[in-house]
Order: structure tokens, then C-alpha cells, then sequence
């Protein structure tokens, strides 16, 4: 049956349900409810489980609906017609012939507890959160502060005033961030970002943030409004424009009227190195008066630009220009790539303004407090745990506050009652043979078969406790199954004197009247 179109989606809609109805309770009311920091991002994480699993099965129940292979369409035809009646009578026959060879069979735990349980119980290690995070209440940004002090030209900051402009990126110097590393610092600090939000705020639609961040940069990217990286750019395009005659110039310092972007973008198209002050460019520049990028020496060439670009003459001919052009495009790209992951550490950033202050706060008191304010503080948890210790002990002389009359645990406390919903120990079972005894769970149940009252009640029934009448409860159906197995085997009635076995201490095996005999008689050890 569950192979079928319409038990899938009736399944479907009742995953739905359930999960539903848990995400209700385990959120209830928010405003009302007050949790400690861990067991809110504990109870969100549940959530966005659930929530994943919601959108899975929702996911499927509408590619049932939609039918693209036809097939929930052709069972709804074949139960239409004269044939409805004869499918409908097979299948129930199918399911009294399982019932009658299973009449008693102890009921398992229910399919809302198996669904949850196969969702819930579900160990992610990255979720978990670092000792320096203390359970989503802080952040962990060694490794990236690390990563920045490393960086060439960045200002050294401590970890405290680094926690308070780790997200402002921009602000660093253009000539830092133009470097490799920079890239990679600034790739980490976003990755960090992305992955303490996942964990600590699971259900803020994260993904659309950052899809809405890329279209808003894409935008502002094309309208050149990123000045930060844009700007180079539109520098080397007004330098393009710039005829320079180097045959007509006396000297380099006439060049320096062009100011340094506008040599920088000329030493750039020329293949030549662009660094220095304003008179070191001016001079660079003026070398190549006469010549052509070959007779300048290695050491003041750009070697990191492409061969397109020093292809060129010293007075910038046309293929110069062109490899110029090239060079400059595919730094725009690079350019893009990093101007995208700043804005999106300044957008993350903006969420996580409150942690990294608070952050900054806590680092703040540590690094501030002296020798006798850490003793206090060691003096103070212990005589805390000495608190707790004793409140423990006066707990434990109380009387135990039980209303649902859960089973107690280990530590004598009642377990938690999703513990106990979880095992079915809100089911009960009764045994007849037991004297109407009640047991509670399945697993109570099928443990009891084996117990010395459910023996006791088999033998006083004059049946032996053997493992194919296990599951039988009732008396009644006990006495049936007795008769139906000594006609099959042909088999006298059960005489404990003769068929019931005792074993003495030497592991000699004799029926019970022997054994009695012998034991009156004193012959036994």
C-alpha cells in the first residue's frame, strides 16, 4: 500500500502534520518563554531542522500533485469502474489475514516518535561551538586576527580593537587590500561570518540576505558607484586621454604637473613600474624618453603585468594602449571579486554588530582585571560550587515534585518527559496471566514474558513458560494455543511432578519428584 501514489501523498500530508504540530510546541509562545542563550540556539536549531524537513516533504508532495508520469492519475481510474469492488475486497483480506496470524502482537512505538526520532537525534559536529564562543554568546576570531596582523602595511591592533573593526574592511588601505593575502583574509572573515549566523540564528534566511546583497553590489558595480576599487579605473581612463610628448619634455620635473594618478595610470599603460612618490614616478617616466620598455632596465619594468602590455613603444603606440586595456580588465575582474566579499562582510557584520560588542567587552574585562580580582574570582566559583553542592543535597532530602508521575532516572529525578514519550512509557499493557498486571512501554512489555510473575502465572495455568507463548496475554487464548500444540505433538498434559526439570549444585538434571525424594532423604549437596 505505501508503494502507491495516493498512500504517499496521504503519508506525505501526515509528515506534514507532525512536524507542524512539533514546530508549534517547540516554539509555543516566544514572547512568553524565557531561555537561557544555549537552549535558544538549541530549541532554533531543532527548528530549522524541522523546517528543512517541512520544505523537503512539501517538495515531493508537490511533484506527486503535479503527476508528470501519469501514475497517480491511473490509480485514480482503475478505482473507478466495475474491478473497485474486487481490489477493494483483496486488500482487505490482506489485512485480516496479517491481523489473524498476529492477533496479539505488542503495539510498537508510534510512527510521530520514529519520524522525530530519525530527525532529531541526528549528531552534527559542525554545529558545535568553540570554548571562546561559550555557546553562541561570543566570537571566535583568533585565527582572523591573526591572519590580519600578518598582513602587510595593516595597522596592529589587539584582539579587543580588532573585534570592534573586523567588519569594517573598507576601511583598510587600498595598497593592503590590492595584495593576495588581503584576499584571502577578507575570504575567511566572510566564511566565519556565514557559519557562526548557520549556527547561532539557523532560521534567519541567511541565503537570501546574501543573493539580495550580490544584486544590490551587481547594481551599483555597473553604475560605478564602488569608488573604493572603480576608481582606479576611471583614473587610467582620463590618463588614456593624456597626450604626452616625451621628445618635447626638458625634464622630468615638467612631468610632475601631471600629478601622481596620472602617472601612475601612464606607467602603468607603458609597462613600467607605478610605486614611489610623485618625483620617483615623474623620473621613471621621463626614462623612457628616446627608448623603448627593452632598453629600461628589469628592475624598474612591471614584470607581473601581461606581454600585451609591454608590447608597446615609450611614447604609448597603439598596441601599448591595447595590452594596457587588457591588463586593466582583468584586474577589474579581480577587483569585483574583492569589493563583492567586502560588501558582504560589511552586511554580515551589521547582524553580528551586537555580538562583536559585546565581544570586545568581554575581552576588555579580562585583559583589564588584576592579580587579586582573579583570585577573587577563582574564590568566588568555588564557594558557588559549594553552594550548588549543598543546594543539590537539600534538593535531594525534598520530596521529589512529580504531577505527571513520570519514572524516575538514575539520579532519582524524574526523566524528562520527552524521554518518556519517546520510550512509549505512556502506553500501558495488561496480562491477564499476570493477574491483570499493567505493564508500561513495549520494551516493560516484552521484558516481562520472562519474569518470574508471568512464569508464575503460566504455571499455575499448568503451561509451560516456552517461547511460542510469548505474546499471549490472555488466559483464554493460552488454554488454545496448549491444546492446538499437545494435538500437533501428541502430547500428555503437563504433570510438574515428571516434566518440570531441577538441576543440584553438581549439575545433575532430575524431574521435581526425584529431586524432592532425595532432598528428604538428605542425599543432596
Amino acid at each position: 500500500m505505501a508503494s502507491t501514489a495516493l498512500e504517499q501523498t496521504r503519508a506525505l500530508h501526515e509528515d506534514i502534520e507532525i512536524l507542524e504540530k512539533t514546530m508549534y510546541g517547540e516554539l509555543g509562545d516566544v514572547a512568553a518563554t524565557k531561555l537561557k542563550r544555549a537552549d535558544e540556539v538549541a530549541r532554533d536549531q531543532v527548528v530549522a531542522t524541522l523546517v528543512n524537513a517541512h520544505t523537503s516533504k512539501c517538495v515531493q508532495l508537490t511533484a506527486l500533485y503535479e503527476d508528470a508520469d501519469g501514475a497517480r492519475r491511473d490509480e485514480i481510474n482503475a478505482m473507478s469502474g466495475t474491478g473497485v469492488f474486487t481490489a477493494f475486497y483483496d486488500q482487505l483480506k490482506g489485512i485480516r489475514e496479517y491481523h489473524r496470524k498476529f492477533p496479539r502482537e505488542p503495539a510498537m512505538e508510534s510512527y510521530e516518535t520514529e519520524l522525530l526520532g530519525a530527525l532529531l537525534t541526528r549528531d552534527d559536529p559542525s554545529l558545535a561551538f568553540s570554548g571562546e564562543e561559550a555557546e553562541g554568546r561570543f566570537v571566535d576570531m583568533h585565527a582572523c586576527h591573526e591572519m590580519y596582523l600578518n598582513l602587510k602595511g595593516a595597522d596592529h591592533l589587539d584582539y579587543a580593537a580588532y573585534l570592534q573593526r573586523c567588519s569594517d574592511v573598507a576601511a583598510i588601505d587600498k595598497s593592503v587590500a590590492s595584495t593576495a593575502q588581503y584576499r584571502t583574509y577578507v575570504t575567511a572573515v566572510c566564511a566565519y561570518f556565514t557559519h557562526y549566523l548557520k549556527r547561532t540564528q539557523p532560521l534567519m534566511p541567511l541565503a537570501e540576505l546574501l543573493a539580495k546583497a550580490e544584486q544590490d553590489f551587481a547594481t551599483r558595480w555597473d553604475a560605478g558607484e564602488i569608488t573604493r576599487w572603480q576608481g582606479t579605473s576611471a583614473a587610467a581612463e582620463a590618463a588614456s586621454t593624456v597626450e604626452v610628448d616625451l621628445e618635447a619634455t626638458g625634464s622630468a620635473e615638467e612631468l610632475e604637473a601631471l600629478g601622481p594618478e596620472t602617472l601612475k595610470a601612464l606607467l602603468t599603460q607603458r609597462g613600467l613600474k607605478c610605486g614611489g612618490s610623485l618625483k620617483d614616478r615623474a623620473a621613471r617616466l621621463y626614462m623612457l624618453k628616446g627608448k623603448t620598455l627593452a632598453d629600461i632596465p628589469k628592475k624598474h619594468r612591471d614584470m607581473s603585468q601581461p606581454a600585451e602590455a609591454t608590447n608597446g613603444t615609450a611614447n604609448g603606440d597603439a598596441n601599448g594602449s591595447g595590452g594596457a586595456a587588457a591588463a586593466g580588465a582583468a584586474r577589474g575582474g579581480a577587483n569585483r571579486g574583492v569589493a563583492l566579499l567586502e560588501e558582504k562582510v560589511a552586511r554580515l557584520g551589521e547582524l553580528l554588530a551586537e555580538v562583536l560588542e559585546e565581544t570586545a567587552s568581554m575581552v576588555e574585562k579580562k585583559q583589564s582585571r588584576t592579580y587579586e580580582e582573579l583570585e577573587r574570582d577563582l574564590q568566588l566559583q568555588e564557594e558557588n560550587d559549594m553552594e550548588v553542592e549543598l543546594d543539590e543535597e537539600e534538593a535531594a532530602d525534598k520530596p521529589i515534585y512529580n504531577p505527571l508521575n513520570l519514572p524516575l532516572g538514575w539520579d532519582g529525578k524524574p526523566i524528562p518527559y520527552w524521554l518518556y514519550k519517546l520510550h512509549g512509557l505512556n502506553i500501558e499493557y495488561k496480562c491477564e496471566i499476570c493477574g491483570n498486571y499493567s505493564y508500561w512501554g513495549p520494551r516493560a512489555f516484552e521484558r516481562h514474558f520472562q519474569e518470574w510473575r508471568h512464569a508464575h502465572g503460566m504455571r499455575c495455568l499448568g503451561i509451560p513458560n516456552t517461547k511460542e507463548f510469548h505474546g499471549i496475554t490472555l488466559i483464554e487464548d493460552a488454554y488454545t494455543l496448549w491444546a492446538k500444540r499437545k494435538a500437533e505433538r501428541g502430547v500428555a498434559d503437563w504433570n510438574p511432578e515428571l516434566d518440570e526439570e531441577f538441576e543440584d549444585r553438581q549439575g545433575n538434571v532430575m524431574n521435581r519428584k526425584t529431586y524432592t525424594d532425595l532432598a528428604r532423604q538428605g542425599l543432596l549437596d
